[in-house]
């Protein structure tokens, strides 16, 4: 089945490109999940995507396709969803440590991710050199949810499907609409709680209307160098839209003052001793990671 049509529409540039209907969003996008289209065609809808951008009907068409590829999972206890996709470039990354502090607090925390980069400290590496579960299956999730509150799940064990697409980026170098939609992934039927992140401007008011059209327990924020937390010098803005009440609520960016050069590594051995430190309260992890942790446990309750 070619794709041809929709490419003659998404792939004119910036100016003469049009937008796609969420119907023929879903039906691409099922097309290129069942690897029904040429690797040229996959390709070709990865730069089209990429200069085009996305809309918000899109990406719930994408989303719709997506949910076929899904495991279907429930959990006793409401569950915390952390997607970790990019791994530290600069400074230490934190995304496990936020889930073990949430886990440590009585909550089930789920990190899902793909280990892209070598050069970067990633979650699935931090979650091996800890000894942390690590999902083979999708029954695996479940079970470390139970007995250990806390689990990785790399995106091909989660959807393999899409984590081919994003494989593309090893050939064109650049990252496609895969990449946004994995962070959106969620395969509970339980409930849940979404810590969903951006980088650039013009996501904030897309995703909110992505989660209008695929409703969700969801907290949107600015990301700290593509991961779901905080910087350490400032927490922005969380937008926080909960489903079942339909509540809005935007929390307010808080400035932090602190000495943060022993973040200032992405050296596995550095991570994990400040992990350590910090888990067995000999040291305090960052004032936002902190704040942060607070923000989502009190959603959390709000959930209860």
């Amino acid at each position: 089945m070619s794709i041809r049509s929709y490419l003659k529409q998404i792939g004119r540039g910036s100016k003469g490109a049009s937008d796609l209907s969420r119907e023929h969003a879903k039906d691409l996008f099922t097309h290129i999940l069942n690897q029904d289209v040429t690797d040229l065609e996959i390709g070709a809808f990865c730069l089209a995507m990429r200069i085009k951008g996305e809309t918000a009907d899109e990406l719930a068409g994408f989303y719709d396709a997506a949910l076929d590829h899904l495991p279907k999972l429930s959990c006793e206890r409401p569950t915390i969803l952390l997607p970790s996709y990019n791994g530290a470039r600069k400074t230490m990354l934190m995304t496990p440590l936020l889930a073990k502090l949430l886990a440590d607090m009585g909550f089930s925390v789920l990190v899902h991710g793909l280990h892209e980069e070598i050069t970067r400290t990633s979650s699935e590496t931090v979650f091996k050199a800890q000894h942390w579960p690590i999902a083979a299956n999708a029954v695996d999730i479940v079970a470390h949810l139970q007995t250990s509150r806390l689990v990785y799940c790399p995106l091909p064990v989660l959807c393999p499907a899409l984590a081919r697409l994003l494989t593309v980026r090893q050939t064109i170098g650049l990252r496609n609409s895969g990449h946004i939609l994995a962070k959106l992934l969620n395969p509970f039927e339980s409930q849940s709680l979404q810590i969903c992140n951006y980088t650039h401007p013009a996501y904030p008011t897309i995703l909110d209307a992505f989660f209008t059209l695929h409703p969700a327990n969801v907290i949107l924020m600015r990301g700290h160098e593509g991961e779901p937390v905080a910087s350490p010098r400032r927490l922005p803005s969380l937008h926080i839209k909960l489903n079942q009440s339909a509540v809005c609520l935007d929390t307010e960016v808080i400035m932090i003052e602190e000495d943060t050069a022993r973040l200032d590594t992405i050296e596995l051995t550095d991570t994990i001793d400040l992990y350590d430190a910090c888990l067995r309260q000999r040291a305090s992890p960052p004032a936002t990671l902190i704040k942060q942790t607070q923000v989502i446990q009190q959603t959390m309750n709000a959930l209860s």
